[in-house]
């Protein structure tokens, strides 16, 4: 299958396949019985991204590789007593590992300038994940004080001296093993660290406040149909919620026909205990790999909102965290089946160390969006550009979409109406693309160890 390239990109495009040959990333070849098509993404600075939709038949013939992504818990532990933390980013992580001949042979890209192969691990294979990891482990093996989550590589040590040996051994063994690490991304020396979702430190860990603050943030509703938002969030979660009536009857009586929209006391008592209550550890779980994911977003007018959630053996959920929002100016300005596509691109973002290399479900109460993120031929020859290029970001993760309908939708609808407003960030979607030597960034980050 070959997707046809605008004859306007047709240039950009064969510039950035020749960047990649002579990157030795790929090569060409004359025939071959695999060929996945290839999505032109055109970035911000007017180059091109060439990505390899390996879901229209490569995907789908791989087994099953089920290497086990490292249980959190463990990592925990072995973190306990630490004082001193550093985090190690990878560049480029998967493309720096080589493939076998044979592997290389299934791993074909068809462009209008013919077929090529990758000579290393692409972005988007359903079992990268797990060979990444077992690399790291191989690697790691033996070292003190030092464990990998995927591309994450964290180090500890009781004390400075102790951290700079255990550091010390960790980029030896990068050396040897030929990898190469993401300098702007590194933390070096640190008293304490943030990881799925809790914040490390020599006391132990704690949960990230970032994963409630959409909700610790949230603002009064303004209106009855914010109101409704709110508390169709909060019957989401009900089975967690004991005394539900008592908590939610002062703002009930807003609801009722005829009633007059009158903020009060009374209300915002109301209103303040059914967060605590949302974001206290009654309502939230702790993520575990064993457990089905699931992430959910929607958007309004003016904001995005998501949750990520586990399924638990009752068949209830529980968020693991939260996030929310407000809309730029140009975001605004998007079509609606945009704004919930970007809802829904933000929260796999936001979660992405949760959901990277695990099979997970894609939650929307926007049914058009499941023939563009949730086809099983590939990204749609005809999205809209700022759709392909979304649906591209998602090519290389596991997940199944699932229709909801809106008046099922609490969870997320609530955090998507009732924001708090605050700055943007932009968050990495793939791996960065500048390399660094490893030896001097070793130089540059031990220097100003204790």
């Amino acid at each position: 299958m070959k997707r046809p390239v605008a004859h306007a990109s047709l240039e950009v495009v064969e510039k950035e396949i020749e960047r990649l040959v002579d990157m030795g990333v790929i090569e060409p070849i004359t025939h071959s019985e695999w060929a996945a098509p290839i999505v032109c993404v055109r970035k911000a600075n007017g180059k091109m991204r060439v990505c390899a939709d390996f879901s229209t038949g490569l995907n789908k013939a791989l087994e099953d590789y089920e290497y086990p992504i490292p249980i959190p818990e463990d990592i925990f532990a072995s973190l306990n007593g630490g004082t001193m933390f550093s985090q190690i980013d990878f560049s480029d992580a998967y493309l720096q590992v080589e493939l076998t001949d044979e592997a290389k042979e299934v791993v074909v890209i068809n462009t209008h300038k013919g077929l090529y192969r990758y000579k290393r691990l692409p972005f988007g294979i359903k079992t990268a994940p797990g060979i990444f990891q077992s690399i790291m482990n191989k690697m790691i093996s033996g070292l003190d004080g030092v464990a990998a989550y995927l591309d994450d590589i964290l180090v500890v040590g009781k004390t400075p001296e102790e951290h700079k040996r255990n550091l010390f051994a960790l980029f030896e063994r990068i050396a040897e093993y030929g990898f190469r690490v993401r300098l702007e991304k590194c933390s070096f020396a640190k008293p304490e660290i943030k990881f799925l979702g809790f914040i490390v430190d020599r006391e132990g860990r704690r949960p990230n406040p970032e994963k409630v603050a959409a909700i610790s943030k949230m603002p009064a509703p303004q209106n009855v149909s914010q109101l409704r938002a709110f508390l169709g969030m909060v019957t989401y979660y009900s089975s967690f919620i004991p005394n539900m009536k008592e908590l939610r009857g002062p703002l009930d009586g807003l609801l009722k026909k005829d009633a007059r929209w009158d903020w009060k006391h009374t209300h915002v008592a109301a209103f303040e205990r059914l967060k605590k209550v949302l974001v206290s550890d009654l309502n939230l779980t702790h993520y575990d790999p064993k457990k089905r994911l699931i992430v959910a977003a929607d958007a309004c007018d003016y904001g995005i909102g998501y949750v990520i959630s586990h399924q638990m053996k009752d068949g209830t959920e529980k968020p693991i965290a939260h996030g929310s929002r407000s809309l730029n100016v140009a975001e605004k300005n998007y079509a609606q089946i945009e704004k919930e596509a970007l809802a829904l691109v933000e929260a796999i973002k936001k979660f992405h160390k949760y959901v990277y290399g695990r099979h997970f479900t894609l939650r929307t109460d926007h049914k058009p969006l499941l023939a563009i993120f949730g086809s099983k031929k590939g990204v749609p020859v005809h999205s809209a550009n700022r759709l392909m290029r979304w649906a591209t970001m998602l090519i290389g993760y596991d997940f199944d979409t699932e229709y909801i309908k809106t008046d099922s939708f609490g969870q997320a609808d609530g955090l998507s109406r009732l924001i708090q407003r605050h700055p943007l960030t932009q968050e990495d979607c793939v791996i960065a693309s500048i390399e660094v030597d490893v030896k001097q960034v070793f130089a540059d980050a031990v220097r100003d160890c204790p």
